[in-house]
């Protein structure tokens, strides 16, 4: 009779735990998500707190666009490598995302010429 009773306790501890790993999290991000062929940055800008953090930016907007329907984009980007290779004034095939906040940030960008701006190192 105590083996049964230990059995079915370990069975049911068991079942417990397989629930618990397969409980299932609903967690949805959004992505909202932006790619311009002919992105006109407008502005670039940075600001830097020494010692604690720095932000880099570009403003622009869909330069294929009518100016009547324009609207001006604030990006991100996360590297200074390239954060350096853009310039303000030109275009470029820009690709930029958001995950539920207000803050667009450079996922991929090409000059108008076609190459890609990386660097493969030494």
């Amino acid at each position: 009779m105590k083996k049964r009773r230990a059995q079915l306790i370990g069975l049911l501890i068991l079942v417990g735990i397989v629930f618990l790993f397969m409980e299932k999290k609903d967690v949805q991000v959004i992505t909202n998500s932006h790619t311009f062929g002919v992105f006109y940055v407008e502005e670039k800008d940075h600001h830097i707190e020494p010692g604690e953090y720095m932000e880099m930016w570009v403003i622009g907007y869909n330069g294929a666009e009518k100016e009547e329907n324009r609207e001006y984009f604030k990006v991100y980007i996360r590297d200074a490598n390239v954060y350096n290779l853009i310039e303000a004034e030109e275009t470029y095939l820009f690709s930029f995302s958001s995950t539920g906040d207000d803050r667009y940030y450079l996922d991929q960008v090409f000059p108008e010429n076609g190459t890609q701006l990386t660097g493969e190192g030494r």
